[in-house]
């Protein structure tokens, strides 16, 4: 991981497709694929434990490995290589048996399925972290007024707990699918030269099944070498994931600005070298600066779908090369997020100013309402126009204004003038936000642990 790379990320994120991951990867699918065969009965028992010991003993340097696939173009001949020396030297018996009726690509993409699998794992585990911190805000700010905006522009009254509630209802839309998604993606790959395990024959079937046991991926029982649907299918939706996190992400910081000042992080020290006034949102930062690239590598994923015949020409190259840092980048994203809202400060005084500040204008929807059946809905909102104008000019409160608007035109009573100001009522607009917020985190509730866990497990 480059420098500038690693501030902006987790500290445990260099533990995502490490280059030692890969090579374990790789090998532990020459080794599972040996004993499946040998269980199986289409290689020698003594054949396929040399081969599970060679591929236990034997230690590649990572750097060694890439220069020999850069020269092959292939990264599972240049991983065999020192295996098969290894055995040449030291178990012959099972150098004839190495990697039998398997190709390149399926030691490559089974290892990617065992890192993928890995890295979902972890990317739940913060989604979830993030969640019930959203979950804890929803419950504690169900009834904190603040502004709606619309367009960057205020527009009613909603509240910051049914604001999280909503991102907390996404991330857990994206965990479903996520989970639902991993059982037909996460599959062992078995297809042979050119997919048809022609060499592997009637035993195929059975071969697979034995492998995918001993590795904890699924079955699909053909080949995707270059049929790339499922395994895109889990990756879009991490980038959809992302999309959920930048729009929190967005949400939080413009809501930290100084002019704004509803929300703080935590404080963490000196942010700045020479504003030592600034609380800058670090995390919601680094949140911002993961989700940038998401989109373009969801496209660049896509674009490597369009690959020829029955092995691709560097499009299948091309996504090994970039799928991790998606996985990456959503994970650090999640990861930011879920520590700004372990600290976060929600400053629910400055958001009622807010709302205060604007002179009832953010209920004329409400005070509409309330005119209507007096006025005529056309004359109700062209008083409440008229009004709203000279609220924000006179700095006084619109329902009042209102009120003696319908004294000049000889409509005012009582009852009306109540009516006016509970429209106006900042506890009464926070209703609908309030109610939403609890139903959102009953549904969020309902549908939890649902999700068909078995198809991550190892």
């Amino acid at each position: 991981m480059s420098l500038m790379h690693a501030y902006l990320r987790p500290q445990d994120a260099d533990t995502l497709f490490t280059d030692d991951q890969w090579i374990e990867a790789m090998l532990g699918f020459e080794s599972a694929l040996a004993q499946a065969q040998a269980e199986c009965g289409v290689i020698p028992h003594d054949a396929a434990q040399a081969i599970a010991q060679a591929c236990a003993t034997v230690q590649i340097d990572a750097q060694a490995l890439a220069a020999r696939a850069h020269s092959s173009g292939a990264m599972g001949m240049a991983i065999l290589q020192p295996v098969q020396q290894w055995l040449r030297a030291h178990r012959p018996e099972g150098l004839d048996w190495l990697h039998w009726g398997s190709t390149t690509q399926d030691v490559v993409d089974t290892a990617h399925a065992l890192l993928t699998r890995d890295a979902l794992q972890r990317l739940l585990a913060e989604l979830q972290a993030l969640q019930h911190g959203l979950m804890a805000l929803a419950q504690r700010h169900a009834a904190t007024p603040m502004l709606a905006r619309s367009l960057m522009q205020p527009a009613q009254v909603t509240s910051f707990g049914f604001k999280c509630a909503q991102s907390a209802a996404a991330l857990q839309r994206s965990r479903q699918q996520l989970q639902a998604l991993a059982a037909p993606a996460l599959c062992v790959q078995l297809g042979g030269a050119v997919g048809n395990r022609a060499t592997l024959g009637a035993s195929a079937a059975a071969v697979e099944q034995a492998l995918a046991r001993r590795l904890g991926l699924q079955a699909c029982g053909y080949s995707w070498h270059t049929q790339r649907d499922a395994w895109l299918r889990l990756a879009m939706e991490v980038a959809v994931c992302g999309g959920s996190l930048a729009k929190l992400a967005k949400d939080w910081s413009l809501m930290s600005q100084y002019e704004v000042g509803e929300l703080h992080e935590a404080p963490r020290g000196s942010t700045s070298s020479a504003m030592p006034h600034k609380r800058n949102p670090v995390h919601c930062m680094q949140a911002v600066a993961q989700t940038q690239p998401v989109p373009q590598l969801a496209a660049t994923l896509l674009a490597c779908m369009a690959q020829a015949h029955e092995r691709g020409l560097g499009e299948w190259q091309a996504e090994v090369a970039h799928a991790a840092s998606l996985w990456r980048h959503v994970h650090a994203a999640a990861s930011a997020l879920r520590s700004a809202a372990e600290g976060l400060h929600v400053d629910s005084a400055r958001m009622q100013q807010h709302i205060d500040g604007l002179q009832g204008v953010v209920y004329s929807e409400a005070l509409a309402q309330v005119l209507a059946p007096v006025l005529s809905k056309p004359a109700a909102q062209a008083a409440v126009a008229e009004c709203a104008a000279q609220a924000l000019s006179q700095a006084q409160p619109l329902h009042l204004l209102l009120g003696r608007w319908l004294e000049q035109h000889g409509s005012a009573d009582s009852q009306l003038s109540h009516a006016l100001a509970a429209a106006a009522d900042p506890r009464q607009a926070v209703q609908a936000s309030a109610q939403g917020c609890q139903d959102l985190l009953a549904l969020i509730h309902t549908t939890t642990d649902k999700e068909p866990a078995h198809a991550l497990h190892q």
